[in-house]
């Protein structure tokens, strides 16, 4: 409202009406007379009792029917102190913004153009009238009770018709504020301060500061600091709960909320800024002293708020939130109003989650876990999915998950996620259907489509399962106790992890069947750890299980492999699950083995003990033992197993090996074995042994044996002792030796009075030949002259003829040289023994020996010598003979002379060993005439001296040419 100017009196504008506490204002005008005659007191200028009792009714009625706040004074109570209080304020308010103020109360005058005030009947805004008088304590009857007036000059110093006067009253016992700056006479106008503001702000700010202190002075209050005209507020606090309820707490406190009487706080969509909600607080604000303590503004005590708001069905799809805190003069939120804007905060639109548990348990895949965000706020339907990632992404399953679990776990950790207390799943799927090797991929879905589809917020988590390694070993298949499979061995793989039912499946591959199941047994293995350390579980991967052979029935011959299986399942073989196999490498069941401990003639059979085996014998359970004589069986024994733990030992997958041991007698008489003795062992499924049977054959074992341990030739005695054991010297109480000659032929015998000596040393040997424990002999005879210098074969005989014939027993010794044989003195023109060349049909392994060093060349069959040679070889170079050594062969080339014109010598009778021609047996050397050289023929047999060939005497190295096949192996040596 613009200021009014009248032309036929003076009027002042006394101005707006100021709430102390709520700020919302209403105007009155006031009218005072100028005549100079009305110069009395307030009370006697403005006469009430010449108004009509009906109008003052009706102006007072009017007047509480105001927008004027109602304080919570009840009466002003005004006094000197508080007087004082405010003339002192008025003093410094004047002092801070360059204002001079003069105070009229009641007795000091204010010369503006005639005494001021003179009071008349003034006139409300709208013609309405009203009273005005000064009261000293406020407590009059005047509709307003001035208690103070303050002029201000405008721009001067000294009085002026342009003021702004201040009149501090009580209306209806509310402090109030008017003002005033009338220049022309008539009717006082009071108008509210928006009217003034539109044509002076500075007054209407000073209205604002005066209202605010003499509302705290009325009211006993701490004056706040009026000029303080900051803005100030903090949010502490904001959430969201799981109902997707906003709680917000903070405070805000400002000067400018005076005459604002209605309090706001209302959110907005912090990107697009539309209004979302609202909330009166006007009758909820918080009390907050340490605003107070901090800012000294008004109403700061009780600054704070604390709201709630409802986001449940915005939330979704809002991003941030934009707090406005407001106070306002309008009962619906608008109007004038002091908003704060706090710093907009974003709603966390993340999404979260986490797959808690993985488990199987009775054959159901068991998923747990929680996922939460806003964005499902407006999306109903929540499903677990399950994907395949190794097959191409496929999806294996879902579940549609109508209740969830609560999670205050969740909502402690993410306050601000809608329903996040709510957010968990525990959902049980067919473990069948999952390959665990594959990797496997759970997603979280929450959907606006019943099936799962849609629009919808997933959560993939993070993947399982997997291409774990799959290792395994069986260590031990043991049938040894023939009542059960034994196995044991270890399967390493994480899938146990969901797999975690195992299995030990026994499966014939010959028949393509399982032959049994059980469940295995866990054991630690931390070889197994060791070795694989990238599988987490390969600690505990060991394992045993055992299968009853009454049920389980075993086939000797077919091929059985042991199946390791983890599985999800429970029952059966864990087909009906997921699972995962280890396959051991196929065993066949056709393992026999045996061992003879004890093989011993006696005169009443061979006793035989020792062990046997056989998978056979599943079949085949009768064993016997067996006695052959040159392949014929001779008796057999029906025998009872028993236990041998050393074997089951060694033979743990053979069946029955545990029971494998035997001991017995079978009967028969020694002479029947006169050849090669066998011990046949033979599992039978005939009780009598004959038919349907599996055999195990021993070695041969002589039933004559003999050594000459010791034969010593003197000049004319020979002395034997040795030990003849055979099964034929039953009933054979002579014992004879006999010398034969070379050509086999008789030289002499004699009967051996020393015989029957204790051997123990041949019964270990060969206790399976009888009385091998009583077979040693010895003997001294003296050399008849038929046997000297012969080579001779020494016969020991058993015979039952006193004369050394009849039934007999022989045991032949190697051929001995009776007295020495070589020709002494050595003669190259005679032959080196006095014995006769060997006859080389008789020899059965016929080959050459030359030893350089001892210049002598033997004549062998097998390891013995025949004949002996003497010779002259290579001569020592730095060590080295000229003469090669190693094995050679007699080669085709062969003279009766040569001569070789570089050397000047020759030789006689030469046949070549090596490189056809340049390495000879020949004679000791001759002249370019054919004579042997004297020099050269007497180093023979004592020096070496040729220069590579091997010299020989002249009958010796004939013998040679003529009888020596090629090819007979010649072996030369140092």
């Amino acid at each position: 409202m613009k200021k009014k100017l009248y032309k036929a009196k003076k009027n002042w504008v006394i101005g707006i009406i100021i709430s102390a506490v709520f700020g919302v204002s209403t105007g009155i005008t006031v009218k005072a007379d100028s005549n100079p005659d009305i110069n009395n007191t307030i009370s006697q200028s403005i006469n009430l009792n010449q108004l009509q009792e009906s109008n003052r009714q009706e102006i007072n009625q009017q007047i509480k029917q105001s927008v004027i706040p109602q304080n919570n004074v009840q009466q002003s109570n005004w006094s000197p102190t508080k007087d004082q209080q405010l003339n002192n304020y008025i003093n410094q308010y004047g002092q801070q913004h360059e204002m001079t103020f003069q105070k009229y109360d009641g007795s000091t005058s204010m010369p503006i153009d005639g005494d001021y005030p003179m009071f008349d009947i003034t006139k409300v805004q709208d013609n309405q009238n009203a009273t005005i008088g000064y009261s000293k304590t406020g407590n009059d009857d005047y509709d307003y009770n001035v208690i103070a007036i303050y002029n201000h000059y405008q721009g001067k110093t000294v009085p002026s018709e342009f003021h702004d006067t201040y009149w501090f009253a009580f209306h209806n016992n509310q402090p109030v504020v008017l003002e005033d700056s009338t220049t022309n006479g008539g009717t006082v106008w009071l108008n509210n301060e928006q009217a003034v503001r539109e044509w002076d702000s500075k007054t209407a700010d000073n209205m604002n500061n005066f209202q605010a202190a003499f509302t705290q002075i009325a009211n006993s209050e701490t004056i706040y600091d009026i000029q303080d005209q900051g803005n100030y507020a903090w949010l502490d606090n904001y959430s969201i709960n799981n109902n997707g309820q906003l709680n917000i707490s903070g405070w805000h406190a400002t000067n400018k909320a005076i005459n604002k009487k209605y309090r706001y706080t209302i959110i907005l969509n912090g990107e697009n800024h539309q209004e979302i909600a609202r909330k009166n607080i006007t009758d909820e604000q918080v009390e907050r002293n340490d605003v107070a303590g901090a800012h000294d503004v008004y109403n700061a005590a009780q600054s704070g708020f604390n709201v709630h708001f409802d986001l449940a069905n915005v939330i979704a799809t809002t991003p941030s939130i934009q707090v406005i805190d407001r106070y306002t003069d309008d009962p619906a939120g608008n109007g004038n109003a002091i908003d704060y804007w706090f710093t907009p905060f974003n709603l966390d639109h993340g999404n979260y989650g986490n797959l808690d548990n993985i488990s199987v348990k009775n054959n159901q895949l068991q998923l747990s876990g929680w996922h939460a965000n806003n964005a499902t706020a407006n999306k109903k339907y929540h499903y677990i999915i399950v994907i395949d990632k190794t097959n191409n992404n496929r999806e294996l399953t879902r579940q549609r998950i109508t209740e969830s679990i609560s999670r205050p776990d969740v909502a402690k950790v993410y306050p601000g996620i809608y329903q996040a207390e709510k957010s968990g799943f525990d959902v049980k799927l067919t473990a069948s259907l999952f390959n665990f090797n594959h990797q496997l991929q759970v997603v979280d879905r929450y959907t606006d489509d019943p099936a799962g589809n849609g629009n919808a917020i997933d959560y993939w988590f993070a993947p399982f399962g997997g291409e774990f390694a799959n290792q395994g070993w069986v260590d031990d298949v043991n049938l040894a106790d023939g009542n059960n499979v034994q196995i044991s061995g270890w399967h390493a793989n994480d899938v146990t992890q969901y797999e975690q039912n195992h299995f030990i499946i026994l499966y014939d591959q010959t028949a393509n069947r399982q032959v049994a199941v059980t469940k295995a047994t866990s054991s630690t293995r931390l070889d197994v750890a060791k070795a694989y350390p990238n599988i987490k579980t390969a600690g505990n991967s060991g394992y045993r299980a055992k299968f009853d052979l009454t049920n389980a029935k075993l086939l000797p011959g077919h091929s059985y492999s042991i199946v390791s299986r983890y599985s999800t399942a429970l029952e059966g073989n864990g087909d009906q699950g997921a699972y995962t196999d280890y396959w051991s490498n196929p065993f066949i069941l056709n393992t026999k083995a045996n061992y003879l401990d004890q093989v011993q003639m006696t005169k009443d059979g061979l006793k035989v003990a020792g062990w046997m085996v056989d998978d056979n014998s599943l079949m085949q359970p009768n064993a016997y033992v067996i006695v052959l004589n040159n392949g014929k069986e001779i008796a057999r024994q029906q025998v009872k197993l028993t236990a041998r733990p050393d074997v089951a030992k060694v033979y743990p997958g053979v069946f029955n090996s545990l029971n494998s041991g035997f001991n017995a007698l079978v009967r028969f008489d020694p002479q029947l074995v006169n050849g090669n003795m066998q011990v046949l062992l033979r599992f039978s499924a005939d009780p009598l042994g004959n038919n349907n049977y599996s055999d195990q054959i021993s070695n041969n074992y002589s039933s004559n044996a003999g050594s000459f341990d010791q034969i010593d030739v003197n000049k004319a005695t020979v002395s034997i002792n040795g030990w003849h054991s055979s099964n034929q010297s039953v009933n054979k109480p002579y014992q004879y030796l006999i010398a034969l000659g070379e050509n086999g032929q008789e030289l002499a015998r004699w009967k051996i009075a020393e015989e029957g000596l204790v051997r123990p040393d041949v019964a270990k040997a060969i206790p399976y030949i009888f009385n091998s424990g009583e077979s040693g002999y010895r003997l001294s005879i003296d050399i008849p002259n038929n046997v000297q210098h012969h080579t001779v074969r020494f016969i020991h005989r058993y015979t039952d003829d006193p004369a050394g014939n009849g039934d007999y027993s022989d045991i032949y010794s190697n051929p001995v040289m009776v007295n020495n044989l070589m020709r002494t003195p050595i003669d190259y023109r005679l032959p080196s023994e006095y014995a006769p060349y060997p006859d080389l049909k008789t020899l059965n392994n016929f080959w050459i020996h030359v030893k350089i060093g001892n210049n002598r060349v033997y004549l062998m069959n097998n390891n013995d010598v025949v004949y002996t040679m003497y010779c002259t070889a290579g001569y020592y170079d730095h060590g080295v003979s000229t003469t090669p050594t190693g094995t050679f062969h007699i080669q085709n080339e062969s003279g009766n002379s040569f001569f070789n014109r570089s050397l000047g010598e020759g030789a006689n009778h030469w046949t070549s060993f090596l490189d056809h021609g340049v390495y000879l047996f020949h004679t000791v050397p001759t002249d370019a005439y054919g004579n042997y050289k004297p020099y050269e023929a007497s180093q023979l047999g004592i020096n070496q001296g040729s220069h590579g060939c091997i010299r020989l005497s002249i009958p010796d190295a004939a013998w040679i040419q003529y009888n020596v096949p090629t090819g007979t192996k010649v072996v030369i040596d140092n």
